[in-house]
């Protein structure tokens, strides 16, 4: 195997140049000749180097010396007004900068209309007949009781009409009118209210909103007594009855197991039904405590 002639580092047969330095074998220089442009050993009799493929062969009427490179002028970069992406480029900057107020007019919500504002239900104190909400319809207005005959002759002018002829006199109609409002009572108290639904009739006003509120109550407060009296009964048809019932309560919030009393007077209305008295209307007069 010979050996580089001059780096003196073994080399391969036929090889045309060493691995070490790079030296021609083929045409050994002893000169130490370089390529001008990528600075790789050559050797003075190449005329191409062999890593670069640079032209060695030195033009006529120059000396032994080898050729510069000549440094290649910098490119300059083109104007970016002459070109024609940058124009392009402001154009569409140009249309999105205009279109953004419009976008931004398209995209912004109506403002809300303003909603009527609901009537609020407040529970304030709790009663034993599930107090209305605060803006409630008026109840019906009650039939006026009939006048208690003047003693005269049967047919005779100014003769009262007759009242309506009833087997119950005032206390078996307590009594009856009593049924309902025990059954209200023991309602509240054990907090039933398919019980508490059965102490008024069918149609009574808004009675939905009246089953509702009675729930609320009953989550936030407990009834300790529960006691009525009832005066001014009146018999206004044979299936209409009318009464004054006062409720004395012995309340107690559940929150704070705070303990009031409380006093509350209504004007409660009656009909029968399928041989039952039921609640049929009621119009709170007065509450104390």
């Amino acid at each position: 195997m010979p050996d580089c002639p001059y780096c003196q580092e073994p080399t391969e047969e036929n090889a045309l140049f060493c691995r070490s330095c790079g030296a021609s074998l083929r045409l050994p220089e002893y000169d130490r000749a370089f390529c001008p442009h990528c600075g790789a050993r050559v050797s003075a009799r190449q005329e191409f180097c062999h890593e670069c493929h640079w032209s060695l062969v030195k033009p006529s009427g120059q000396g032994e010396e080898p050729e510069a490179a000549v440094p290649t002028p910098a490119r300059t970069k083109p104007s970016l007004w002459k070109s024609p992406w940058f124009w392009g480029l402001l154009v569409v900057v140009g249309l999105v900068v205009a279109l953004l107020p419009w976008l931004f007019v398209a995209n912004t919500p109506p403002p809300p209309k303003p909603a009527s504002p609901a009537p609020k239900i407040i529970v304030e104190q709790p009663s034993p007949i599930a107090p209305a909400p605060k803006i409630a319809p008026e109840p019906a207005p009650a039939p006026a009781a009939p006048a208690p005959a003047t003693p005269g002759p049967a047919t005779g002018v100014g003769a009262a009409p007759p009242i309506p002829e009833t087997p119950l006199g005032t206390a078996v109609l307590k009594d009856r009118l009593s049924e309902p409002l025990n059954q209200l009572r023991e309602a509240q108290l054990k907090k039933d209210i398919s019980l508490y639904t059965q102490a008024f009739t069918p149609n009574f006003p808004d009675f939905d909103k009246r089953r509702q509120k009675t729930l609320a109550v009953w989550k936030a407060y407990d009834y300790a007594s529960m006691d009525f009296q009832m005066r001014d009964i009146k018999l206004l048809k044979e299936d209409q009855a009318f009464a004054l019932v006062t409720w004395d309560l012995k309340i107690q919030q559940k929150a704070n197991q705070t303990s009031k009393t409380e006093t509350q007077s209504y004007k409660v209305w009656f009909s029968k039904g399928a041989g039952k008295w039921r609640i049929s209307n009621l119009e709170l007069v007065q509450k104390t405590g």
